[in-house]
């Protein structure tokens, strides 16, 4: 959550806090010197303006980077209060036997107690140089991988999960440079990625300068130190990794702030270019709108000419000029009470109860009725010779399906 506020703060307080200070200055300094303030808009309004912006961010930044190295918790060394580089197991023996002679549960109260096991846990990590050398890289999230017992298998099971941070961080920053337009600053931020990966690559396959004991587990004894152990002599790999990654993104943001204000000729595009690829889109836009009204009439004249007879059409339209002289009153009539029908037995089938057991009844008796009469059809034809070919005894036409009830089931299929 606090990185997610720090994320947004940049896009709030730089400016806001450039405007304040730059008033501030207008109405304190060139007060006391005598001197008018310049109009705002004027260019040396715009520089005073970049000069105590970049200012600004730098300042902000400055207090990121103290924010995220503070807020680090304390590694199993510091609780030990054991230098990493100096402590080996004799002496973490007696740094936990001073710690548990003052902080007890028994001298403290049940109070102390989860800090008494954190403490107790991380004396136990320690004294196993193999997961020592782990938890040294990769942080206390090492005690959790049971399947690992030698210093490659640990190295390895680290290098794949720091994998999966650079993947995302490196797929983010294409994403950014894909959608915004071209621009100088993307280049900084590739080279600061691969600074960054880098760096945490030293940090993670450097010689440590830690004591450790030879042990069957062991693969080497380290011998040497990495970049940070001068600056930050009691913290470890994993939390020199932690910084640098606060470090790339605050100053990824920075770089994004600061340049456009700082350097706005390097930011400011050529503007035949972008007519020309404005162009370009708006074009392909018009295109593709063509395509869909075309696809959209294709579709209205096969829905027309589903409910219509095959010797009313004379083939599929795509032109959407003819669609309104199609829509007539008949039409309009076949689809309304389709439509009607459909949602009565939609509603019909989605309620349980007396309704629902009528409907399937009557849909029963329905399928029952229209086998009986695909059966008599068929038996119909055959007798043609003897009374005469569809006539009924008193010589009149069967009707199969009327020219308004082909229209009607046309309609309905349609409309499902």
């Amino acid at each position: 959550m606090s990185s997610l506020l720090q994320v947004a703060g940049w896009s709030i307080l730089p400016d806001l806090l450039t405007r304040h200070t730059l008033s501030f200055i207008y109405q304190t300094v060139f007060k006391f010197l005598h001197r008018s303030p310049p109009l705002q808009g004027s260019p040396v309004y715009a520089r005073h303006y970049r000069y105590t912006y970049t200012t600004v961010v730098l300042g902000y930044l400055l207090y990121n980077f103290v924010a995220a190295s503070t807020a680090l918790p304390k590694n199993f060394y510091q609780l030990l209060d054991v230098r990493p580089d100096t402590a080996d197991n004799n002496e973490l023996k007696v740094a936990f036997r001073a710690f548990a002679k003052k902080y007890h549960p028994d001298r403290v109260g049940p109070q102390g107690e989860a800090y008494f096991i954190q403490v107790r846990d991380a004396f136990e990590a320690l004294k196993d140089p193999v997961v020592r050398f782990a938890y040294d890289r990769f942080g206390p999230d090492v005690l959790r991988w049971k399947e690992c017992n030698t210093m490659k298998e640990y190295l390895r099971r680290g290098l794949l999960s720091s994998l999966a941070y650079h993947v995302m961080a490196g797929a983010g920053l294409v994403l950014v440079s894909m959608i915004g337009k071209p621009s100088p600053i993307a280049m900084w931020r590739y080279l600061l990625f691969a600074v960054t990966l880098a760096l945490e690559l030293h940090l993670l396959l450097a010689l440590s300068s830690q004591v450790t004991e030879q042990s069957p587990f062991v693969d080497h004894i380290p011998t040497s130190g990495t970049l940070f152990d001068p600056l930050f002599p009691r913290r470890v790999a994993y939390q020199h990794i932690q910084l640098l990654r606060n470090v790339f993104l605050f100053l990824s943001i920075a770089l994004s702030r600061v340049a456009p204000v700082l350097f706005p000729s390097m930011m400011r595009s050529d503007s035949v270019v972008d007519q020309q690829m404005t162009k370009a889109v708006a074009e392909r836009l018009g295109t593709l709108a063509k395509l869909t009204e075309r696809e959209l009439s294709i579709m209205q004249n096969v829905t027309l000419n589903a409910i219509l007879d095959s010797s009313d059409s004379e083939g599929i339209s795509t032109e959407a000029s003819e669609l309104p002289n199609r829509l007539d009153d008949d039409v309009m009539r076949l689809l309304t009470d389709a439509m009607e029908d459909i949602l009565i037995e939609s509603r019909l089938k989605s309620e349980a109860g007396p309704m629902r057991s009528a409907w399937d009844r009557a849909v029963e008796r329905r399928k029952q009725q229209m086998k009986l009469e695909r059966h008599v059809s068929s038996v119909v034809p055959s007798l043609g010779h003897v009374s005469g070919e569809n006539s009924d005894p008193k010589g009149q036409e069967i009707p199969l399906i009327s020219s308004v009830r082909r229209r009607s089931l046309r309609a309905r299929s349609v409309s499902l």
